[in-house]
Formats: C-alpha cells, structure tokens, sequence
C-alpha cells in the first residue's frame, strides 16, 4: 500500500511538468541550414551560358569597332622605320643607240643620276609600302665618227619620271625584282664639222622607258642603307629604240 502511495504523488508533478514546458515549433525556412549539393552533382549540373545583349546592333558596333583597330593599326605599320624612302645613285654602264648605218647598235658609254621616291609609304597599306617606287632620271650617252677633215657627234641627254613595282624578298624586303614603266623626253644635239666649220643641230623627242632589274638596299646603319641596282632599261624616243644594260649604286636613307 505504500508503493502505491508513492507512485500517486509523482503523477501530478509529471502532468504539471507537461503543461509547463516550451512546445517545440517548426524551425522556419528561413532559418533552416543552407545544403550543399553533392560533388557529383555539381559536376554533372549544366553551366549557364552568359546572357546574349538584348540589343540587335550590339555585335554589328563591336565589328565595326575591331575593324577600326585594325586600320589604326595599318596606318602606323612603318612607324618603327627610321628610313624615309629617299635614296640617290650614280648610274654606269653601256648604252646601245639605234644604228642609223643599219648596224645591230652604236656602243657607246651611259652615265647619269638617278632620285628615287619609295611613294608606296604614304598609302597607308603594309604589302605596298615596300613595292612601289619611283625614279627621277638623267641619262647622258653620246658617239662620234668620221676623218680628222669631216667629224660627227651626237649627244642624247634623257629626262624621265618612272613609277616601278618591286617583288621583294628576304626577310627584312631589302632585295626585289622589278618592272617599271615610265616617260619624259629626250634632248638631243647633233654637230658636224668640216675643216674649222661646225654644224649643230638640236632637237627635243618623247621618250618612253621600260625595262626590268634587281634592286638591293643592304643596311650600313639605322639610318642609313647602301643602295645599288643591276638594269635591262629600254629608252625609245621618236621612232628610235636605245637600250642601257648597267647598273647604279649609292645611298638610301
């Protein structure tokens, strides 16, 4: 009977314990741990792709800007080269005139002066700035004949502007071979002398140039290059065909 008397009493004290306490509420979801997905989720997941530009014209400005870049590139290709494209050479060799006795040609000795103009830098484009040139030409070539009693000279003096197009090659362009193609006009002057009296005759002709040749402009120094050609030039003037084999050399710069 005691036992029970015992077990009486905590019966109340365990039912008012119940009603005292805190009830348990459900955690928010907002407060809940953030989960982590596995490993291998996360490599198996697709990656997102970045969000295409709403606007239609955004890829055509962009283009349109990267073509600009690259002019403003071309246009400062020869920036970097310290030469100006000027050079002066002093021409040599054996200029064969038109027979008028019905001979293949007249031998005779060439000389003359030659300005050269590398025009293809201001073009603003890499593959012509080296390619295109052109010449400024004096040329001077004479002969004679006859007794010490009756003589005959002439002097043919040539003036040409000939713009020219270069195959180079190497790898810093400074050999090529070239074709050029030009015009001016020839002047000449003829004499003939009999005893102490002279005769002279002068006379002004079209000239047309062509011809062929290989060009080099080796550097001496930063500034400064040696310049020097090898030619086949054909010089026709009126109906007369005069055709110098020889070759030039001096400095470009």
């Amino acid at each position: 009977m005691r036992t029970f008397t015992l077990h009486a009493r905590f019966l109340p004290l365990l039912l008012g314990a119940l009603v005292l306490s805190t009830p348990a509420l459900a955690q928010d979801e907002d407060d809940a741990p953030l989960a982590y997905p596995d490993e291998d989720e996360t490599e198996d997941a697709p990656r997102k792709l970045p969000r295409r530009s709403e606007d239609p014209t955004a890829d055509y400005d962009r283009m349109a800007d990267e073509r600009e870049s690259e002019e403003d590139f071309e246009r400062m290709a020869g920036d970097d080269d310290p030469n100006k494209g000027f050079a002066g050479e002093l021409i040599l060799g054996s200029m064969l005139l038109e027979s008028s006795r019905g001979r293949f040609a007249d031998p005779t000795f060439g000389i003359g002066l030659r300005f050269t103009w590398e025009f293809g830098r201001i073009l603003n484009n890499e593959p012509l700035r080296d390619t295109l040139w052109a010449d400024v030409r004096w040329m001077m070539a004479g002969s004679s004949a006859g007794t010490t009693l009756i003589n005959g000279s002439s002097r043919n003096h040539y003036f040409s502007v000939a713009p020219a197009y270069e195959f180079v090659f190497g790898a810093d362009k400074l050999y090529g071979i070239f074709g050029q193609l030009g015009g001016g006009f020839a002047f000449q002057t003829t004499s003939l002398t009999i005893g102490e009296e002279q005769t002279a005759v002068k006379g002004m002709k079209p000239l047309l140039q062509y011809g062929v040749g290989f060009r080099g402009r080796p550097r001496l120094s930063e500034k400064l290059s040696l310049s020097f050609r090898l030619e086949l030039m054909r010089f026709r003037r009126g109906y007369m065909d005069d055709t110098f084999v020889g070759g030039s050399v001096g400095t470009a710069f």
